[in-house]
């Protein structure tokens, strides 16, 4: 797996003339790349000779666990940190700005908060695990931004519950910011569509940030011409783009695969089975996991039209496709109807050939009582 560093680190000079460690933190946190045990070292090494520590984030969240060693890291410098939000810090990037003394947001930049969540796999015993370990960082959640805000517990869970966005403005009154500096140009960051698209209430100013800052994808084959002739002239058609005879695939990173599962499943009213295609899918691709989807969505659709609609995310789970769906709720449907009895009964008739009214059979009790009424005894 590709060693992604989602962070930089540089040694500056403040107007002051004071050496000021900056760290860049424009990506997605831990996931798949360099772990924050790195980054903690080299946060250690940088700080050691300066006089304050400047931490400028534009990150959609991602690992809180390395969010939560990073923002430790941070409240244990002994020197002045400041956290500026160039952009959005949402999710386990607004636990990091919380470890600031003083956090300055401009005036259109954006901070989210919510509940931890996570894909999890395996035994009951695993799922509760997982559980208790999410527990378990909503509580450490809370307390950093009890520390920050000095709001209560009870607020800051409603706020948690709701997944709430704040602007510079509301970040301020709510306390989490200290400094409102004047708007910036926010820049989207790498792979930003995909992550937002596991939050349920992104505002419409964050999803048109990240349309109007989103490049057009290139294939590896595209050069630029070698001869300048080749050039085209301002105001001249363009020309077709050449074939790629040998196009190569760009593999997407797993957690954007994840997060695009989970999106489209929500979307879908699939989420039931968005963790069962994860694992069948073994994220290989976009285009796999598309063909999944549809998958459980017929599926799902024959589930309803057999008012049987709780078994869709076992059939998906189970990885059958919709025939083999058809053929299970034929047999299910088919057990739970009551037997017909089709075969023809023998009709008596008399030495006309009329039908005669069916009499009862004999029973073995009933012979066996006329018997022992008959028999003597010696």
């Amino acid at each position: 797996m590709k060693n992604r560093k989602w962070w930089d680190i540089k040694a500056l000079t403040n107007a002051q003339g004071a050496a000021v460690a900056e760290i860049r933190i424009y990506d997605e946190i831990g996931f798949w790349g360099t772990d924050a045990k790195t980054f903690v070292s080299w946060l250690d090494e940088a700080a050691a000779s300066a006089a304050e520590v400047v931490v400028a984030i534009n990150s959609p969240g991602g690992d809180v666990f390395d969010a939560f060693a990073i923002y430790n890291a941070l409240r244990r410098y002994a020197g002045r940190v400041t956290a500026r939000i160039d952009g959005v810090a949402a999710s386990a990037a607004s636990l990091v700005a919380m470890a600031g003394d003083r956090i300055v947001m401009p005036e259109n930049a954006m901070l989210m908060i919510h509940n931890p969540w996570t894909v999890a796999l395996g035994t009951a015993s695993d799922l509760r695990a997982t559980a208790d370990s999410m527990d378990k960082a909503r509580d450490g959640i809370l307390a950093a931004y009890r520390h920050k805000s000095g709001k209560t517990d009870e607020e800051l869970t409603a706020m948690l519950d709701a997944e709430t966005w704040m602007t510079a403005a509301e970040a301020k009154e709510a306390g989490f910011a200290d400094e409102i500096e004047a708007p910036v140009k926010l820049a989207a960051t790498a792979r930003s569509a995909d992550l937002l698209a596991r939050f349920q209430s992104a505002p419409s100013s964050v999803l048109a940030l990240v349309e109007e800052n989103a490049e057009p994808t290139t294939t590896p084959s595209e050069t630029p011409p070698s001869n300048p002739a080749e050039a085209v002239e301002p105001g001249s058609p363009p020309s077709p783009a050449p074939l790629n005879p040998n196009p190569v695939a760009v593999r997407e990173e797993p957690g954007v695969l994840a997060c695009h599962v989970f999106s489209a499943c929500r979307a879908a009213n699939l989420s039931a089975c968005a963790e069962s295609i994860v694992t069948l899918t073994a994220l290989k691709d976009r285009a796999t996991i598309d063909a999944a989807i549809r998958n459980a969505a017929d599926i799902a659709g024959l589930c309803l039209a057999a008012k049987l609609p709780e078994l869709t995310a076992q059939f998906v789970g189970d990885g059958l496709n919709p025939d083999q769906v058809r053929a299970r709720l034929f047999d299910r449907v088919t057990q739970a109807q009551p037997r017909v009895n089709n075969r023809q009964q023998p009709v008596a008739r008399d030495a006309g050939g009329s039908a005669q009214a069916s009499k009862p059979g004999l029973k073995a009790s009933s012979v066996y009582a006329a018997r022992k009424g008959t028999t003597k005894p010696l």
